[in-house]
């Protein structure tokens, strides 16, 4: 018997582990949700409990009578110069020192989120609520304004979580273990995925909406669980994964991987940090950021609103095609600057490269010292320099102007101005890199070339035409490409040096993503759509120049 039953687990060992993993991830992913609507309903409660009791204490309760308070207090505000308010004691109650003396004004460092809470009461005329997890019990303060004063208090998290439900997770893992073991071997995995998904789906669904009630809640629930805020998207997402890998172990694909990986485990030893590593700093915020693009963020809240995010940018968002709030001016403007700045990196740093590489140059190494330098400083450094040497009254620029009789410039005032100076900036950061991929390149080139052209009598012009320029390519074109890249995404020179003046008409965009994310709003959906944009269009030039290159590597 024991023979039997080690025969059968043996010959379908694969798929036990495939789906035993994949069910694993499932039942996590609802204790995940599980422990999400708990601390909600958990913070909630509280918070529904601190307002009922701050509503008694603004009443007439006494302090010692409040229930569950841990400290409470009445001030009295004075209105400074520029809005600012300063609080003093009227009276103060702590349950742990309840014979204390409070008096004087609300400003030592342990009293200044009361201060700020009954600030923002008095600001708002309403009710404010903030959470204190310094400690170790967490806190929540709850103040309100009124005509002459201020109450405020403190209480600890008192309010229990909601019963955790066992029975879904009992009855997937059953259905689940059922399945692995009943079914096809090849069809086991995708039954056992499908068997955990459904009753954590139907639970859970209603559990977000009745996590306080029993089971039968739940399942009436289940409905209106599934059209509540994005949990449907949320569950189809995981349920594509999990079916798209049960198909995969179906038509032999999952079993050929790991056959894969057990015949080259060795060399995957040395992969495995480096994938890892790129997981979880490349592929996981980027999958974040994307799926952020679909949501509107507003007060800390997330709604799924589809494409309208990506709609409104290219659409223009009702501003004019000049506009700089207009995606295509701020695009054209982003082409605009990657090409101002490559042409000039590159002219600049080959013709240095062809100077520093005549044999008739004295102190080579010192030049190419100092011509490197730009380039080893941190960019935000230099970006500040310039900045301040573009100052419209003491910045050396305009010294210099004035000292040539030719006036000095407001730089930041109008919109060519202001991108040249940007494009300087950039230059001065950019060339070193294009002269140093030119000069290696350049110094690869075998002298007997340029001897035989000599001979034949070709001119400066045509060696530099016929020769060095085919023979750069293969250095060139990638460093191209890649300053490319970086000169798109080039943030600190923008931010640094024009800040977007005149009025956001310099910003390119991942400047313009920035300004959505943190000054305009806390737009964080539309700023991810941004850098998803960002990323289809560098996706998209960089497909190009790959063709390209590969069509020039054929002539």
């Amino acid at each position: 018997m024991s023979l039997c039953l080690r025969s059968f687990l043996c010959s379908r060992r694969g798929a036990l582990w495939f789906g035993a993993v994949g069910t694993a991830l499932m039942i996590l992913l609802g204790l995940l949700i599980v422990e999400r609507v708990q601390s909600r309903e958990q913070k909630n409660g509280m918070e529904r409990r601190a307002l009922e009791t701050l509503g008694q204490f603004t009443t007439g309760t006494p302090a010692a009578q409040l229930p569950g308070v841990e400290r409470a207090f009445v001030l009295k505000p004075a209105n400074l110069p520029h809005n600012l308010v300063r609080f003093s004691f009227v009276s103060g109650w702590d349950r742990m020192k309840p014979d204390a003396q409070f008096a004087g004004e609300l400003t030592d460092p342990s009293t200044r989120r009361l201060h700020d809470l009954a600030a923002a009461a008095v600001y708002r005329n309403s009710y404010e609520i903030a959470w204190d997890h310094s400690g170790p019990v967490s806190l929540v303060i709850a103040a309100w304004a009124g005509k002459d004063h201020a109450y405020v208090v403190v209480m600890p998290q008192s309010v229990p979580p909601p019963a955790f439900p066992w029975m879904p997770f009992l009855i997937a893992g059953f259905l689940a273990l059922l399945c692995l073991l009943l079914i096809p071997a090849s069809w086991a995995p995708l039954a056992a995925f499908t068997a955990a998904f459904v009753p954590l789906l139907v639970f859970l669904a209603g559990y977000r909406i009745t996590p306080y009630e029993g089971t039968g809640s739940h399942l009436s629930a289940f409905g209106a669980g599934m059209g509540h805020g994005t949990f449907r998207w949320f569950f189809a997402a995981a349920a594509l994964v999990l079916a798209a890998a049960g198909a995969a172990w179906k038509h032999g694909i999952a079993g050929r991987f790991f056959t894969g990986l057990r015949e080259h485990r060795v060399a995957m030893t040395y992969v495995v940090p480096a994938m890892i590593g790129m997981l979880v700093l490349v592929l996981v915020p980027f999958a974040a950021g994307l799926a952020l693009g679909f949501f509107s963020h507003c007060n800390g809240n997330f709604a799924f609103v589809g494409l309208r995010n990506f709609w409104e940018i290219l659409s223009g968002g009702g501003a004019a095609i000049t506009h700089p709030l207009n995606f295509w001016f701020t695009l054209g403007v982003t082409l605009m600057w990657t090409l101002f700045n490559v042409v000039l990196h590159v002219g600049i740093g080959l013709g240095l490269a062809l100077l520093l590489k005549d044999p008739l140059l004295r102190m080579k190494g010192v030049y190419r010292v100092l011509l490197i330098i730009p380039w080893a400083m941190p960019n935000y450094i230099t970006a500040l320099m310039w900045k301040g040497m573009f100052q419209q009254q003491y910045g050396a620029i305009n010294v210099l102007l004035d000292s040539l009789g030719i006036g000095s410039i407001s730089w930041f005032s109008t919109f060519w101005p202001s991108f040249m100076a940007n494009v300087i900036t950039n230059t001065w950061l950019g060339f070193p890199f294009m002269m140093v991929v030119s000069l290696g390149a350049l110094q690869s080139i075998p002298t007997s070339l340029y001897e035989a052209a000599e001979v034949d009598g070709a001119s400066r012009w045509q060696q530099f035409r016929l020769i060095t320029l085919p023979l750069l390519r293969p250095a060139l074109f990638p460093a191209i490409v890649l300053g490319s890249i970086w000169t798109f995404n080039m943030f600190n020179i923008i931010y640094l040096v024009s800040a977007g003046e005149p009025g956001g008409s310099t910003d390119i965009l991942i400047t313009e993503a920035y300004q959505w994310a943190f000054k305009r709003g806390e737009r964080y959906g539309l700023a991810a759509a941004y850098a998803a944009l960002i990323f289809v269009v560098l996706l998209l030039y960089s497909k190009m120049a790959n063709r390209l290159t590969r069509a020039g590597e054929d002539m």
